[in-house]
């Protein structure tokens, strides 16, 4: 755990120097200058300092809200998330790591996304976006033998995992490959897998030989992508994933 403990407590200093988020802030407008569907508040540098923190106010509702919007209002607005994500990961090499839902807000008058929160801002490393595109083409391909070569690589699994319990864990790989190549966008609300993934997994949990602990800037991304996917669970929002995923890696 001595290296998690040491990539938190920095993740800590980092989201408390103000300094260093106004930084950021004005990073990542430049990187979504062209893109008209993102809002960033404009640092406001005359006011901040390594304790404040000043920007423009931007008006916007909580991105929850649109739990009650029309399904095509919620499919959009979480396919232009997905997009953030994929973006950050293989186009800019830099993530916005915390998921919170309170780092969104929408406005329904423009229909953009407001960005909100870099304190969590990480560059990711070249090898982890190299394991990130190995282990995404791999699931493209539905190549099983690929995906849990590349979540070995990548350090999502353990050798001794898959070693003692390569059953399960080809299990869990084909229930996800299947819900990944079903026809047409994939339903978040549908979440039936859930129960499958869930079983596979406590049954190799429950063996300590089989334990691993995956790297820090594995877990900071990973930490992104699960909570966005949560968020379009949440939204019960259908994206086409394979059409982003597939454009994501050009």
């Amino acid at each position: 755990m001595a290296p998690l403990l040491v990539a938190a407590k920095q993740h800590l200093a980092d989201e408390a120097n103000y300094d260093r988020e106004g930084a950021q802030i004005s990073r990542f407008a430049a990187l979504f200058t062209d893109d008209p569907d993102v809002v960033v508040p404009r640092l406001d540098t005359e006011f901040t300092t390594g304790n404040v923190l000043a920007m423009s106010f931007v008006e916007g509702v909580p991105i929850e809200a649109l739990g009650t919007a029309p399904q095509t209002t919620r499919d959009v607005v979480m396919t232009r998330l997905i997009c953030i994500v994929l973006r950050e990961l293989f186009e800019f090499g830099v993530m916005q790591t915390d998921p919170n839902f309170a780092n969104y807000r929408y406005q329904p008058d423009t229909k953009r996304l407001v960005l909100l929160d870099f304190g969590a801002v990480r560059d990711v490393a070249a090898a982890t976006v190299q394991s990130y595109r190995r282990l995404l083409q791999a699931g493209l391909d539905e190549d099983r033998l690929g995906v849990r070569d590349a979540a070995v690589a990548a350090g999502f699994l353990g050798p001794g995992a898959v070693a003692s319990h390569s059953k399960g864990v080809d299990e869990m790989i084909d229930i996800i490959l299947r819900e990944m190549h079903r026809p047409g966008p994939l339903d978040f609300a549908d979440r039936g897998f859930v129960d499958g993934l869930r079983d596979c997994g406590q049954k190799i949990a429950a063996d300590k030989s089989a334990w691993h602990i995956p790297p820090a800037d594995i877990l900071f991304v990973q930490r992104k992508v699960s909570g966005t996917a949560l968020l379009a669970a949440r939204l019960r929002a259908r994206v086409e994933v394979r059409a982003l995923a597939h454009a994501g890696l050009r």
